[in-house]
């Protein structure tokens, strides 16, 4: 097992605190999605209203708390957008979609801008994955096809193509830049060498699936890895069940080098639904959002050396995405209000549409909040 002294322990980690910045930022329409670019002066948001939504991001003023000012969204998608991934150097943006449209955009324009380049097939239906090489050359893409395909980032030449066998629901490239992982529905977890393009392990995380009530249910929906590359977050349900998707968010974090679960995250109770999204503070410290019925799914912060989370809040309920800024002092929290009409016309028989906010919050170590 990979040396313990070597990961970041609690006791040099003292607990954080997340205090808000300002207002939350309102969104009309529901988005997956909402991250800071690489070097933090953009937000850019994706989801349901096929549009790429950007804010620059400045200082803080006192009529202007978050610095955030909206810009002209992006445009090209005909589906649900799905995903997206920043290049690390180039101001480029790498989008795909419910109709299996992969792109590539400039974002850090004034005025919109046409994509670079776009795949309108580049799978064959939703694409629920998209992933990037720590050296901005390569992105990888896959989905309900069960395909993975690597893409040169350059022109979108079509670089490799595996198997997965089943719906991919997540990727990741490993900090090392050896290896990509793959998720699936079924609660497998897949590393590829990418020299070889072969499979060399398979990672069990199987208490993210269930077959229940003949509905397969579940799934590793996001994969992320620490900094260093020494753990691996596999994020989703725990005993996951079918009809209205019930089941608790779950982060497992496995031990990267071994392969082992070193932590299995747990929070909430069975209405709370899935965790959709967890990042890892340079403290060590995991923070995960989740989101299942209105006003459910927590946010919690837990140090995977930890027994219990050291932090859950209630009313930060409904995320569905985090995004560290580029100076670990704040994160972005995507929080979605998408009501089931459920067949309950209202005014003019319409049904209430989704929205979104974004809240954007302060890191702070708890021993500077108690001086």
């Amino acid at each position: 097992m990979a040396d313990s002294q070597q990961k970041q322990s609690t006791a040099d980690s003292p607990p954080l605190t997340l205090q808000p910045i300002g207002d939350p930022i309102f969104y009309d329409r529901v988005l997956w999605e909402a991250r800071f670019s690489p070097q933090g002066r953009w937000l850019v948001g994706v989801g349901q209203d096929a549009k790429i939504v950007r804010w620059t991001v400045g200082d803080s003023t006192d009529e202007n708390p978050t610095g955030l000012t909206a810009a002209e969204s992006l445009t090209g998608h005909n589906g649900w957008l799905t995903g997206m991934v920043f290049h690390p150097t180039l101001e480029h943006l790498f989008t795909v979609d419910s109709w299996g449209q992969l792109a590539c955009y400039p974002y850090a324009q004034a005025t919109a801008s046409e994509p670079l380049w776009k795949l309108p097939a580049a799978h064959d239906g939703w694409i629920r994955a998209i992933a990037i090489h720590n050296s901005g050359a390569q992105i990888a893409t896959s989905g309900n096809d069960g395909v993975v395909r690597l893409w040169s980032t350059g022109d979108g030449a079509k670089v490799s193509e595996w198997t997965h066998g089943s719906k991919v629901m997540s990727l990741a490239f490993a900090p090392d830049g050896k290896s990509l992982v793959s998720g699936d529905l079924f609660g497998v977890i897949r590393q590829w060498d990418l020299e070889r393009g072969e499979v060399v392990r398979e990672i069990s995380a199987a208490p993210l699936y269930q077959k229940h009530n003949n509905q397969e249910c579940g799934g590793v929906r996001r994969l992320v890895f620490s900094p260093r590359g020494d753990r691996l977050a596999a994020i989703g349900q725990k005993e996951p069940r079918g009809g209205f998707a019930t089941g608790i968010p779950c982060v497992m974090v496995f031990d990267w080098e071994t392969g082992t679960v070193e932590r299995e995250m747990p929070v909430g109770d069975r209405n709370d639904g899935f965790a959709y999204d967890a990042i890892f503070h340079r403290s060590g410290h995991l923070i995960a959002c989740s989101s299942a019925f209105p006003r459910k799914g927590p946010l919690w912060l837990w140090h995977p050396e930890e027994e219990e989370a050291a932090l859950i809040d209630k009313k930060l309920s409904n995320g569905f995405s985090l995004s560290p800024h580029p100076d670990g002092k704040r994160v972005a929290l995507l929080i979605c209000n998408a009501p089931n009409g459920n067949g309950r016309g209202l005014k003019g028989g319409e049904y209430p549409g989704g929205s979104s906010r974004i809240h954007l919050m302060q890191i702070t170590p708890q021993e500077a909040n108690d001086r």
